[in-house]
């Protein structure tokens, strides 16, 4: 065996003994927690630190024998709290109390201790959570004149996933969920809140097959808040304001609004309704506003116009365009009259940061929102040439030419272009929509 060998496995060992030693000092700790917990009176605290501690070191004798004696102190408290919350008329918390000892139990017996349980504690078990489960149905019939559905429903939901209905007591449960579900949406429904209807209308009809008559009743509450609530929106194109425009490649606006007629504003949410954006262009065009941006009376007239609630009013209005890594080479070159001259080639990367502004235009009544901003960033490489005169004097392969001419550098910049419009284009679709839920009740 080598000396490096020997090494390796000396730090090896060593790492090992300083994670037992690690292990054995926290299982320590947490048992002198317990015992201090048991002095305060707490066993059921008491018996998870010594589970902690046997989990860190199976090899604590101490912890499992004081686990075991004050386990089963906290398994007759928990009995003995349970059967008096319950004589109360406190039968949620009753079965609560019970589901925190089976907790401990299993806990326990991971750790190899099996807490001592009395021979009738199944049936009074089962006792127990038929009387929460009862208590649960009751009480939610009752909070339906009341309007405090959120009680109930939690109440209901806890009893179905916890307390272990039998197939006839999680029938009765469905009932109960339903008509609280159901009697929640009919409740939003007055006050006007539709989206918390609908929500809770689906909620309801997933309880029950969706051809059986309460599904039925359900999904036609549904529908109907669905109805009431949608908002009829017009998404206007894209302008640009006047500082930003002369920064802007020409292709840029109309390729992003291309864009998001085709791939986005068709992704629209429940309860947003965007009118066709083909017939919304066109109307623009109509009113003289197809590149800048409308103004809020010429918003209010287009949705008036086309029958919208809301009109969304999006610019660019800020471009930041910047240059790295650039490297200019001065290249010898004729006039087409022969005489010596040079003009500059530049390569690097150019990246531009572009901001759009929007505002939502409520037509009835001309209030405008807040300015809501969303960013997006491209960046692309570029190549082209620079001349003090007119380069078309020069003398010039046809590849030295590409660099002079803008048909080219539109190419290079078709990569940026393409960045920024599937930037902004995603950002804009969640920015937007998101927004627009905020005006749906």
């Amino acid at each position: 065996m080598t000396s490096h060998t020997v090494a390796r496995w000396t730090r090896r060992g060593s790492a090992a003994l300083v994670l037992v030693l690690a292990a054995c000092a926290s299982a320590e700790k947490r048992m002198n927690q317990g015992l201090a917990l048991e002095q305060r009176g707490r066993p059921a605290d008491a018996a998870e630190r010594y589970i902690d501690a046997l989990q860190k070191d199976p090899s604590l004798g101490s912890a499992r024998a004081r686990l075991q004696g004050t386990g089963d102190r906290a398994v007759q408290e928990a009995i003995s709290e349970s059967a008096a919350l319950a004589a109360t008329g406190r039968a949620a918390e009753a079965a609560n109390t019970l589901l925190r000892l089976v907790a401990l139990g299993r806990d326990a017996a991971a750790v190899g201790v099996r807490l001592a349980l009395p021979a009738d504690y199944a049936q009074r078990r089962r006792a127990t959570f038929d009387r929460a489960i009862d208590d649960a149905i009751a009480h939610a019939e009752r909070v339906e004149g009341s309007g405090s559905f959120d009680g109930a429903v939690s109440r209901l939901e806890r009893a179905a996933s916890r307390w272990e209905p039998g197939p006839a007591q999680r029938a009765g449960l469905d009932r109960a969920r339903f008509g609280a579900q159901l009697g929640w949406a009919e409740a939003g429904m007055r006050a006007g809140q539709y989206r918390a209807a609908h929500e809770r209308a689906r909620a309801a009809a997933a309880l029950f097959g969706r051809e059986s008559p309460e599904a039925r009743r359900a999904l036609a509450l549904q529908d109907e808040a669905l109805r009431r609530g949608t908002l009829r929106v017009a998404i206007l194109p894209v302008g640009s304001e006047p500082g930003a425009r002369d920064k802007l490649p020409d292709d840029l606006v109309p390729a992003l609004n291309d864009a998001l007629e085709l791939n986005h504003w068709s992704r629209a949410p429940l309860f947003v309704q965007v009118l066709d954006p083909r017939t919304v262009r066109g109307a623009a065009r109509r009113h003289g506003y197809a590149r800048q941006a409308a103004s809020l009376r010429d918003a209010v007239e287009l949705g008036r116009a086309l029958g919208a609630e809301l009109v969304v009013r999006p610019a660019i209005d800020s471009v930041a365009v910047t240059e790295s890594g650039v490297r200019e080479a001065r290249r010898p070159a004729r006039t087409a009259a022969g005489a010596d001259t040079a003009y500059t080639m530049r390569e690097g990367r150019r990246a531009m940061r572009v901001r759009v502004t929007y505002t939502v235009v409520r037509v009835n009544d001309y209030r405008e929102s807040a300015e809501e901003r969303v960013w997006a960033s491209g960046d692309a490489d570029f190549r082209d040439a620079v001349y003090r005169g007119n380069p078309r004097e020069l003398t010039l392969t046809s590849r030295e030419r590409d660099l002079f001419d803008e048909r080219q550098a539109d190419r290079a910049g078709r990569e940026l272009i393409d960045e920024l419009t599937r930037e902004l284009g995603l950002r804009m679709e969640r920015d937007v929509f998101d927004r627009l839920l905020r005006d749906v009740r």
